[in-house]
């Protein structure tokens, strides 16, 4: 499923879907379609997450020695910037 945000005459923004071949969002401020995508954000990431938990997939051994020198430094090390597709924005996991 891919959706794309685009401007309407009146001003307005709309969802396509190219799935469904139509609009499935009409007349929505910038607000309302963050909204949107912030509530289908969290819907797909946490499918996701349910789908990786259920399969229980074990951790290498190079992936366990990582874990291990993690627990040495005391914490987890940060991602940084990292650039969102090629959308030009990027998520800073250090703020």
């Amino acid at each position: 499923m891919a959706w794309k945000i685009e401007k309407q005459s009146n001003g307005k923004f709309a969802i396509y879907s190219t799935r469904i071949d139509d609009y499935i969002v009409i007349d929505a401020d910038a607000s309302q379609i963050e909204e949107i995508y912030a509530d289908k954000g969290v819907k797909v990431y946490l499918a996701s997450a349910r789908a990786q938990l259920a399969k229980e997939a074990p951790v290498s051994a190079g992936g366990e020695k990582k874990i291990a020198a993690t627990r040495q430094r005391g914490s987890a090390p940060k991602e940084g910037e990292v650039p969102i597709g090629v959308t030009g924005f990027v998520i800073d996991d250090e703020t």
